[in-house]
């Protein structure tokens, strides 16, 4: 069943037309109800409602609080109190507002045509009762004044903004999860800031669901006489500029008088423009430049009154002391955040590397700032000097990063508390996200009080794998309190950059030297102890002598580049291993591999598996945390035994022989990466443990 809401005050002078067209509506299939929402009418809006409730399926409901969006948000509730199914539409039209008779059909059959839509907007065509001049018709925006929109635009993906209150659908689910109007914006009188469905429509979006346009689900929005006066358009301006303020963040600028610099010079060029026009009589021009400061005027207004939107500002940080999967997930995360709606910014400590890193996340329009601040929960030696250094300066140095939120991600047991420590100080919500399965130890009694101090502050904790949370929950369940979010996000692999590809596999075998009927065996990782490439060294070793064609590819750097370059010449495979150091897009070389291994000693998640698995390529690892939460139901992978040598060579050994089965593998690698690690899944996941907590 449709559920179709409308909201009105003193519409009597249109409710009998408007409700005579819901009439002649063609009912979609299971049929449908009306709830209006009188919101304190003083007219005869009653005795209207009364004369068609026994013609049509019409619930009446009395919201005593003034504004369309109380008023609709009452018509929601009533609704909500029926039983229904999450995936129903909720309708929602305009005391002014005329359907077409296949109103309801044309949005039912575009709901069910598109599942994975959540928002659904329709044409609004004008019935004017008086035509404004034909040239104030061609200057005003259609759309913002009268909440016009084109049935000649595209059945296709809408953005959700364009989507406007006299015609508009929304899944009941949507509503279930607590989506609701915001009631300190929309009419409620003469003065008021506009964009109540606009802002409800952007955070629809913003949690994952996108809209919908479909043209042929058509209404007839009636325009008043007094609509279409310039004066009431330019009022209209004026409420506008109320709205863009409260909802959207401009981009950072200059500002004077507590608005952007470049608002204020718009204001004096257009008030000029304006008096040029006034003296040449030029109506059209004036027209626009008292359209232009309406607007500006409006902000100003709201401006000033403290309500300006400000992007709730997240920074993302840590105790960081290389370039790995960890440092990669922060700036992944906070391009996403950025995406969601939030202000985010990274702020590390210099590492090798951190420069170049930098200089390229910030050419992609990404906040970067280095963050040093005392350590003295993670490092033992002058621990107290550098504990009285950051009661002293540390959380002024946080508070110039300007946080509404500290996100601090956990490389390693503490490392990383002395960040949430000063936090605390500065009264910030903080969230942390575990990278890392860690080991259980035992705090001495001066991290202990400090370390329960810093977690009175952490609204939320999120690992990258179950591993990696039951190691962290171990260790600090104590600490936190009972409310404090819990969630598990693995990484994410963008399935539209990691391809299987044929004609990359050729192109990346070329670059790297590789003979093109070669096996090949890849790994992706800092060449650091944690990885244990000297293991993945040996191994090859042992299989080189069975398999000729068999080659080896390292594509990373660390500290033991140089011990196995030595161990590689001693065993006289110096020909078949390749060092191809750092590379930016890995996404390039892994199809060259036939497996990718990683032989790690522990793992919070591994990035490097899962991108393997999205170009194609069956992932073989050791048998630990991190690893094992990827592939031990995985029939894109393989897991080895950590402590086993002889039957983790048996198995690689097995693997290479049989081309058949890593072809399969291979496909459905590609499967689950897109099925559990896609960028779309990962967004909606850190949409969802935000929410709120900002």
């Amino acid at each position: 069943m449709l559920t179709v809401l409308m909201a009105t005050y003193n519409g009597a002078g249109t409710l009998p037309q408007v409700l005579r067209a819901y009439m002649g509506l063609r009912s979609p299939v299971g049929g449908w109800r009306l709830v209006i929402a009188d919101n304190g009418s003083t007219d005869a809006t009653d005795r209207v409602l009364a004369a068609f409730r026994g013609r049509l399926p019409l619930s009446y409901i009395y919201v005593a609080r003034r504004g369309r969006s109380p008023a609709l948000n009452g018509a929601v509730e009533h609704a909500l109190g029926s039983s229904g199914d999450g995936g129903e539409l909720f309708v929602f039209g305009d005391d002014d507002a005329m359907p077409a008779s296949d109103w309801l059909c044309r949005l039912q059959d575009s709901a069910r045509a598109h599942p994975g839509y959540a928002l659904f907007g329709g044409a609004i065509v004008p019935a004017w009762r008086e035509k404004p001049a034909d040239w104030l018709l061609r200057l005003t925006p259609v759309g913002l004044t009268w909440g016009i929109t084109s049935p000649d635009l595209r059945d296709a993906p809408v953005y959700p903004g364009l989507v406007w209150g006299a015609n508009m659908a929304i899944r009941r689910r949507i509503f279930e999860a607590g989506a609701r109007y915001d009631e300190s914006i929309g009419p409620q009188g003469a003065n008021y800031a506009m964009g109540s469905e606009t802002k409800l429509n952007l955070e629809i979006y913003r949690s994952g669901n996108p809209s919908w346009f479909c043209p042929k689900a058509r209404v007839a929005h009636i325009i008043r006489v007094q609509q279409v006066q310039p004066d009431w358009i330019l009022r209209r301006s004026f409420l506008f500029g109320r709205g863009q303020c409260r909802l959207v963040a401009p981009a950072p600028s200059v500002e004077w008088l507590g608005v952007p610099r470049w608002m204020l010079g718009r204001y004096l060029r257009d008030g000029l423009a304006r008096a040029r026009a006034w003296l040449r009589r030029d109506r059209e021009t004036l027209f626009l430049c008292h359209w232009e400061m309406a607007a500006l005027r409006g902000y100003f207004h709201e401006a000033w009154r403290g309500r300006r939107k400000r992007l709730p500002r997240i920074v993302i940080t840590s105790y960081s002391g290389e370039l790995g999967g960890m440092e990669l997930r922060m700036a992944q995360e906070a391009r996403m955040l950025g995406k969601a709606g939030y202000d985010s910014m990274l702020a590390l400590r210099r590492f090798p590397g951190f420069t170049a890193w930098a200089q390229d996340l910030r050419a992609r329009q990404m906040q970067v700032r280095v963050y040093e601040p005392p350590l003295f929960l993670e490092h033992w030696a002058w621990r107290r000097w550098n504990w009285l250094r950051a009661r002293v300066t540390g959380a002024w140095r946080l508070r110039r990063l300007r946080p509404d939120l500290v996100h601090v991600a956990f490389c390693w047991t503490a490392y990383g508390a002395s960040i949430l420590w000063l936090a605390r100080q500065c009264r910030l919500p903080a969230v942390i996200s575990v990278h890392n399965a860690f080991p259980l130890e035992t705090f001495s009694d001066w991290q202990r009080p400090r370390l329960e101090e810093a977690f009175r502050g952490v609204k939320g904790v999120y690992a990258v794998s179950d591993s990696a949370m039951r190691h962290f929950l171990d260790l600090y369940r104590d600490m936190l309190a009972p409310q404090t979010r819990l969630a598990v996000i693995p990484n994410g692999v963008d399935t539209d950059t990691f391809i299987f590809s044929p004609e990359r596999r050729i192109q990346a075998r070329k670059e790297l030297g590789l003979p093109p009927n070669a096996l090949v065996l890849g790994c992706v990782a800092r060449l650091s102890a944690q990885k244990r490439p000297q293991a993945l060294l040996a191994l090859f070793a042992r299989l080189a002598p069975q398999f000729p064609q068999l080659h080896l590819v390292l594509v990373g750097t660390g500290p033991l580049e140089a011990m196995l370059r030595l161990q590689a010449q001693q065993s006289g495979l110096q020909d078949r291993v390749v060092f191809a150091g750092f590379r930016q897009r890995v996404e390039l070389l892994m199809p060259a591999f036939d497996l990718h291994l990683l032989l790690s000693k522990n793992e919070g998640f591994g990035i490097a598996t899962i991108e393997a698995m999205a170009c194609g390529v069956p992932a073989v690892g050791t048998d630990v945390p991190g690893t094992h939460d990827i592939l031990h139901d995985s029939e894109g992978g393989l897991l080895l035994p950590f402590d086993d040598e002889d039957a983790a060579c048996a198995a690689v050994a097995d693997l290479l022989r049989d081309p058949a089965r890593r072809q399969r593998m291979g496909r459905q690698a590609r499967l689950e990466a897109e099925q559990h690690y896609s960028m779309q899944r990962l967004e909606q996941q850190l949409r969802q443990f935000y929410a709120g907590l900002v």
